[in-house]
């Protein structure tokens, strides 16, 4: 009977199939295109990244994972022929750091949970991890020797030879 009074009126089963299609996204059992929660939901990082995806340079990528923001950067300034090829990858990591914190702003990089700075180059790769909150007091540190050691003391470094 159901099914007759559903064949003589096409308009009810497509209302009962739009609630149906509204309840499953509230509730989370369907998450795509615009029924997709987490696309809307605010977080600390991706106000981070509203601002940094205007002001980086063209060799950076980033983007946001729950409150935990990725950035991967190609290094191009660094020659592989080098001498002094390893120092001269970690002062760009440094600098990169330095520069993340200088261009986001500083109260909503303190709410990121962790920051994963990846620097890609033709020998070697370097990982740093940290805290937001350790990556946002670097904009109040100006002389090198005092970021030298605040970055040794809040940054894990792993570093993958090619």
């Amino acid at each position: 009977m159901f099914l007759k009074l559903l064949t003589k009126s096409p308009m009810l089963l497509l209302g009962i199939m739009m609630i149906l299609t509204v309840w499953l996204s509230h509730m989370g059992v369907l998450n795509i295109g615009i029924f997709d929660n987490n696309r809307n939901r605010p977080t600390p990082c991706r106000a981070a990244l509203v601002r940094l995806e205007r002001q980086i340079p063209a060799n950076w990528s980033v983007s946001c994972s729950d409150n935990n923001l990725n950035v991967v950067v190609n290094e191009i300034a660094v020659t592989a022929a080098d001498p002094e090829f390893r120092p001269k990858l970690y002062r760009q990591m440094a600098n990169h750091l330095v520069t993340l914190a200088q261009v986001s702003q500083n109260d909503i990089l303190e709410k990121v949970f962790i920051i994963h700075l990846k620097q890609v180059h033709a020998k070697m790769d370097i990982d740093a991890i940290s805290e937001g909150k350790y990556v946002a007091k670097l904009v109040t540190i100006t002389r090198p020797e005092f970021i030298k050691d605040h970055l040794k003391q809040t940054v894990q470094v792993k570093e993958t030879l090619k």
